[in-house]
């Protein structure tokens, strides 16, 4: 019964996520921006819905109280499973994000990306090329737009428990803009975790807002404050939402500071080897 439940859940999924964002391909064409960003809107919503429909599943949003109604924000988040994304829909359908600059040239995307308004990075410019479009699309974002970027310093999909270098690029938008940045953490991968097929049934995730990191510190202390803060936080609600064996491996990387190949992880702000600052 329960891999019915999966199964009938990872159906409505892609074919729903493929039919809006054929729906947000003819809308870039033809209509407007907030026309995408009220499908998004429902894309999550939707979702979060058929999770509890098919699998007993929820998710609790906490500390929307830590973050101003409107504006610019620079949300700095955990990354476990594609429910962050779904989450960040449903709640700011208006959020950017940075991509890959190459996704252009796939006719599918380039309409939509454009049309969002996503900060998009040339992955050959090197290093301070690729921190300066970051830079300068956050101001265009935060700044002139008002509207919230997301950032993942990690980079990718990280499993419960695991940490990977934090990556440069919310601290330079930090120190550049002078604004806030809003720590999130999550235990969404409780429920679905890391790309996989197979999802967990009757589970309770959460994302949380936490409190800002004030304008005005230094690039390596911010990294490391929005790490700890993060890391602290996103584990508290591990031990919360995750099931027995999963607490076990969560803990055993957390303790020993692993990332997802189970090696020691950089600290915060660490160059990558053999890229500078891949931020």
């Amino acid at each position: 019964m329960t891999g019915l439940r999966v199964l009938g859940f990872n159906l409505f999924f892609y074919g729903y996520t493929f039919a809006t964002a054929f729906s947000l391909y003819v809308l870039a064409k033809l209509s407007t921006r907030e026309r995408m960003q009220g499908r998004i809107r429902r894309w999550g919503r939707t979702v979060r819905r058929a999770l509890r429909l098919f699998l007993g599943s929820r998710v609790e949003v906490r500390g929307l109280e830590n973050l101003p109604e409107t504006g610019g924000r620079l949300l700095v988040s955990k990354h476990q499973s594609e429910l962050d994304i779904v989450m960040i829909a449903e709640l700011f359908p208006d959020a950017s994000a940075v991509a890959m600059a190459e996704l252009k040239r796939y006719p599918f995307f380039g309409p939509i990306l454009d049309k969002l308004g996503v900060v998009m990075v040339a992955v050959d410019s090197g290093p301070q090329g690729r921190t300066a479009q970051v830079v300068e699309g956050a101001r265009r974002v935060i700044a002139e737009e008002a509207r919230p970027m997301i950032i993942y310093p990690e980079g990718e999909l990280m499993a419960l428990g695991a940490r990977e270098r934090y990556r440069r690029g919310a601290g330079h938008i930090y120190a550049a803009l002078g604004v806030p940045a809003y720590p999130v953490a999550a235990s969404l991968g409780a429920i679905w975790p890391q790309r996989r097929w197979a999802k967990n049934v009757g589970r309770v995730g959460a994302i949380e807002f936490l409190p800002p990191v004030a304008p005005g510190l230094a690039l390596e202390p911010f990294m490391a404050e929005v790490q700890e803060r993060i890391e602290t936080a996103t584990m508290a609600l591990i031990r919360e939402h995750a099931g027995a064996e999963e607490l076990a491996a969560a803990e055993d990387r957390f303790a020993r500071g692993l990332n997802n190949a189970g090696e020691p992880a950089a600290p915060a702000g660490a160059p990558a080897e053999g890229a500078g600052a891949r931020s």
